[in-house]
């Protein structure tokens, strides 16, 4: 990573969508910076996802998508809850962003889409997130905070 003044975000992306808000909330009281789930806002951007889609069109709702989540992947000193679909579909976005990937063991996930396995998921998060893995046995939420703080701490110690 090359050293620079621009400020960044942090992403945190894990299979478990509570547990990656769980961790950007308490990563962000923790940095003092700001905390935005992209899922939350475009149900507050769209109120209802649904209702949007079934009015106006899967494509009105994918461009109003793509412009909230670009809003969020925009801010700056903003720590970003993102799930896997929304990181996945969208990473272009990341320019000034530092992305975290929580690695869970399957059996420590609520639910894994049958349709793409965890296998899968897991090598795309891996090659998004640039190997910036955390790896956990068990969750916790002050586990992971302290491994990506210490790996932030790395990541700037190298440049």
């Amino acid at each position: 990573m090359e050293k620079s003044n621009t400020p960044i975000n942090i992403v945190i992306v894990a299979l478990s969508e509570k547990f990656s808000k769980s961790i950007a909330s308490s990563l962000a009281d923790k940095l003092d910076m700001f905390m935005v789930d992209c899922h939350e806002m475009i149900v507050y951007d769209l109120i209802n996802p649904k209702d949007v889609i079934e009015k106006c069109g899967i494509e009105y709702f994918k461009k109003r998508e793509r412009g909230v989540v670009r809003n969020c992947l925009e801010f700056y000193n903003t720590v970003i809850s993102i799930n896997y679909e929304l990181l996945k579909e969208y990473q272009d976005f990341l320019v000034n962003s530092l992305v975290f990937y929580i690695k869970l063991p399957k059996d420590k996930i609520e639910q894994v889409p049958s349709f793409i396995s965890y296998e899968n998921r897991d090598e795309n998060l891996k090659k998004i997130s640039h190997e910036n893995m955390v790896i956990l046995d068990k969750k916790s939420t002050v586990h992971a905070v302290e491994k990506i703080l210490e790996k932030i701490g790395e990541i700037y110690e190298n440049c």
